[in-house]
């Protein structure tokens, strides 16, 4: 929330609308910080931890295997995984932790270049020459060079697209139809021309906002850093989200400062069995709280008007259940699904959370036991399609899981090994549509067959794997349908007046969380957004 929120009164009744990891850990902090508390969780579906799902199936000799249908990593550096692995260990779950080392080939990223051949992002002076040398460095070192002369924008402050802003502080479209447009559509499935620079590329927006470009930010921080470095190597403090945390829980400051210096040591973290362990570890706990309920598979259908002199607030369910007199209502789910549970006389209000349009992406899974069918020297992380490739597929990305989780290390439990490290088999994600699909801000979504002989065609083209080895394979397909918000120019203006509006509404009764009103969609920003707001409610 952008707005604060206020205190509940003693042995209030809170309902949270989806059951995400949004939704779930804003449940357990409210529900360790306010035990009086009395929370309900409603989930739609049967199953809690929303598009983390880390699906345990079987191939076809019966033997499990396991597939990624959402997420699967995490970045050590964010606060927001810091709060994961703490709360993991608080639950004496701490031997789930796994590492990708630096420098690990599962740390090798790739993009795809006009020729659809696989050109590895730059990370030592050989790489770097090799991806200069290639059609997807056009602009890069003149775009660099230059940065530092280019004008400002004409209107400061204003919201303006990824494209546009790049295309100016780089002098080129180059960067952004290559570099750019790849990363972007790894992260939000959508196209450069359309993102909002202040929602999704703040640190460039707000490098030339407050430093006039990108170069003199990179001066002025270095001064900064030059400056502090004495004082902040004979004291190193909790900073925001995690100071904050450690005075709320009564955590131990040096060992919470440990956890997060030792986490930015690594590229990627995750969890032994997927990313959804952790989701399913957090039901688990809340199971156990006497505080917390659980509801799922009854969708709430309907936010109960109220009279105007009622401080409380109901819900309907499908099943006719009328759950009445909760203090606060927190909403995980996307602003489109909020805005179809508004009574009629919230009309103005279902029409601003209308607005934003989520788009659809397309996850298909390729596993192949007993061999591993990724070129060595392209073993790693993955890659990403940029604009300028012709990408008939509509393909975002492809992750290699195979060559991630064989390189996955338990990062507390040092005497256990990793299972799968001297296995030999092939298992890739790839991601498709996003913003591709769109028509007239509709996804139209193709058939199983046609999107899975396009990823077909997509490896075999750009890694070499025989038709022989594609057709012996398994193969899954999965809809997330709506999953990402679109994140557009001028989000942040929408939100803030969606914001408003609900407060107008509601006052302090209803909060918003999950990836429509959180910094990013990503997994740790969804749980600091949710900390947050759950520490605020419990002041």
């Amino acid at each position: 929330m952008l707005l604060p929120l206020t205190k509940l009164k003693p042995r209030a009744k809170v309902a949270v609308v989806g059951g995400g990891v949004s939704g779930l850990c804003f449940t357990y902090f409210l529900s360790k910080l306010r035990p009086d508390v009395e929370i309900t969780l409603f989930e739609s579906q049967n199953r809690t931890g929303g598009w983390i799902y880390s699906c345990n199936t079987r191939d076809m000799s019966g033997n499990p295997i396991m597939l990624e249908k959402g997420p699967r990593t995490l970045r050590g550096v964010s606060d927001g995984t810091v709060l994961i692995m703490d709360t993991l260990k608080d639950l004496g779950k701490e031997a789930v932790i796994q590492s990708i080392d630096k420098g690990c080939i599962a740390d090798k990223k790739f993009l795809l270049d006009p020729s659809d051949k696989l050109v590895q992002v730059p990370n030592s002076i050989s790489t770097t020459v090799k991806f200069l040398l290639n059609p997807l460095g056009k602009g890069l070192i003149t775009g660099m060079m230059g940065e530092w002369f280019r004008k400002k924008s004409p209107h400061p402050g204003q919201d303006e697209s990824v494209e546009s802003i790049c295309d100016r502080r780089f002098g080129n479209n180059y960067i952004s139809n290559n570099m750019i447009s790849a990363l972007l559509r790894g992260i939000y499935g959508d196209d450069v021309s359309l993102l909002s620079a202040k929602r999704t590329f703040k640190k460039i927006y707000y490098n030339e906002l407050k430093h006039g470009s990108n170069t003199q930010a990179m001066i002025d921080n270095m001064r900064g850093k030059s400056r502090s470095k004495k004082t902040e190597n004979l004291h190193q403090s909790l900073t925001g989200c995690l100071n904050d945390y450690s005075n709320a829980f009564g955590k131990d400051r040096s060992k919470l400062l440990d956890l997060s210096n030792t986490l930015k040591k690594y590229p990627m973290l995750g969890l032994a069995g997927g990313l959804e362990t952790f989701p399913k570890i957090v039901r688990n706990a809340l199971n156990e709280f006497k505080n917390v309920k659980i509801v799922t598979g009854n969708p709430v259908t309907q936010i109960m008007k109220r009279p105007a002199n009622e401080t409380t607030i109901g819900l309907k369910a499908k099943s006719g259940d009328q759950y009445e007199t909760f203090d606060h209502l927190r909403l995980t789910i996307t602003p489109p699904k909020i805005a179809k549970l508004l009574p009629k006389d919230q009309n103005s209000l279902s029409k601003l959370l209308d607005e934003i349009q989520s788009n659809t992406i397309i996850l298909v899974n390729y596993y192949l036991p007993n061999k591993d069918v990724i070129d060595a020297d392209l073993q790693g992380f993955g890659y990403l399609v940029p604009k300028s490739n012709k990408n008939p597929g509509k393909l975002l990305g492809v992750i290699f899981d195979s060559v991630i989780e064989r390189n996955f290390k338990p990062l507390f439990d040092k005497l256990s090994t990793n299972p799968n490290a001297l296995n030999k088999y092939t298992k890739v994600t790839a991601m498709i549509g996003g913003c591709m699909l769109n028509e007239h801000g509709v996804p139209v979504v193709p058939s199983r067959e046609v999107t899975i002989n396009a990823v077909k065609d997509a490896l075999n083209n750009h890694l070499g794997i025989s038709n022989k080895d594609l057709e012996a394979g398994q193969w899954e397909f999965t809809i997330a349908d709506r999953c990402l918000p679109r994140f557009h120019v001028g989000y942040d203006a929408w939100q803030e007046r969606a914001e408003r509006k609900l407060q107008e509404s509601y006052g302090q009764t209803v909060s918003v969380g999950g990836m429509g009103f959180s910094r990013s969609p990503g997994v740790p920003d969804v749980i600091v957004d949710g900390f947050n707001d759950a520490l605020q409610l419990s002041k």
